[in-house]
């Protein structure tokens, strides 16, 4: 199985189409955002001036490739036939895509809710201790200045509509900023092996 099969059918199962029931759209595109940088500690998918410490995620140290799932959509005020993007999900294989095409899908969301405002951000704990000090709202200033470099970008660049931010040079701990206008709440699923190691993660921004 190649990575675009794998992809499209992660989003049949977690943001299926109407009329199926999903906390997610499904997305219309898949583009591979480059990888997150993971050292010792937990990732996290969050709104950092809005969530309550967003959910973590023990992902092994290394370099993990992201994809990301969009939309089109329209920003208010903005020419309604030009294309922008949000983010509705992502995807970060840690196996062969056969492995986890071969484990159990079956595995719930988060019952508990962390809220989201426009932009998400995927990060380490590493990523995050580098971005320190924070502003007093507690937005880091490289989220509080990503919506205008994405935005100075223009439309209908959907590969660009994120921004990937390298926090420590010395060992290369990033972060993603991504868009997730409508999204109300984040989401996430974790699919495993039968021995409980963690194969594929799959964030979701919810309606």
């Amino acid at each position: 199985m190649e990575t675009e099969e794998l992809l499209w059918r992660l989003a049949d199962r977690y943001a299926p189409a109407p009329p199926a029931r999903s906390v997610a759209t499904r997305p219309t595109w898949f583009d591979h955002a480059d990888g997150l940088v993971v050292l010792n500690g937990p990732i996290t998918w969050e709104t950092p001036w809005r969530a309550e410490g967003g959910f973590d995620h023990a992902l092994p140290p290394g370099s993990h490739p992201v994809h990301v799932g969009s939309v089109r959509h329209t920003p208010d005020g903005e020419d309604p036939d030009a294309s922008w993007f949000t983010v509705t999900l992502v995807v970060i294989p840690l196996a062969e895509p056969s492995r986890i095409a071969a484990a159990d899908w079956d595995v719930p969301g988060y019952h508990d809710v962390h809220l989201v405002e426009d932009y998400a951000v995927l990060w380490g704990e590493e990523a995050m201790r580098a971005s320190l000090p924070h502003d007093e709202d507690g937005t880091p200033s490289f989220v509080r200045d990503a919506p205008a470099e994405i935005r100075a970008r223009g439309p209908r660049h959907r590969r660009d509509n994120w921004t990937n931010v390298v926090l420590d040079r010395e060992t290369g701990a990033n972060a993603f900023v991504l868009p997730v206008h409508h999204a109300e709440h984040l989401t996430g699923y974790e699919i495993t092996d039968d021995q409980g190691e963690l194969l594929c993660l799959v964030p979701a921004a919810c309606e």
